[in-house]
């Protein structure tokens, strides 16, 4: 059984990942370590409306982000193909990753084992690889505002 947040802890090293993006190529969290922050968005996937829309808000403010020198990277247990087709039909800016076996999800501990799925959850990693703030809700609609990320990026920089 998992722990709903148990890990990774605010101030721990965030645990790296090769997942596929939704253009097929690999993507490493260690790749941009030392570049950009990165924030992390868990989400259950295409067939969940509450995560469209959360998705969709992140791409509004992606260009906000950006201009904070951070990333943002989806990360569901869609396979390549549905994530390529959120990305496609939601014009979805940044990178969806494909998680279907749920490596990255456990590691991070928002593994629903009672669902055999994931939580919505958001980590912001730093340009050090350390996990500056994270927040794990049942739902997207848990999901901290634009406003508040911006805000907490703002405060690690």
């Amino acid at each position: 059984m998992y722990r709903i947040g148990e890990k990774p802890e605010v101030g721990s090293i965030a645990p790296d990942f090769k997942l596929k993006c939704s253009d097929g190529d690999d993507v490493r969290l260690s790749s941009y370590i030392g570049r950009v922050n990165i924030l992390l968005a868990f989400y259950r996937g295409a067939a969940d409306p509450y995560s469209m829309r959360w998705l969709s808000k992140l791409s509004d403010d992606y260009l906000y982000f950006r201009s904070l020198d951070t990333d943002v990277l989806g990360i569901s247990p869609d396979s390549v193909d549905k994530a390529r087709n959120t990305s496609t039909r939601h014009k979805i800016p940044f990178k969806l990753l494909s998680d279907p076996y749920f490596k990255a999800i456990k590691d991070y501990g928002v593994f629903d084992d009672l669902e055999d799925g994931d939580y919505a959850a958001v980590f912001l990693v730093d340009k050090t690889g350390k996990v500056r703030y994270k927040h794990v809700g049942i739902a997207p609609s848990e999901m901290p505002s634009n406003d508040e990320l911006m805000e907490t990026i703002r405060m690690i920089a």
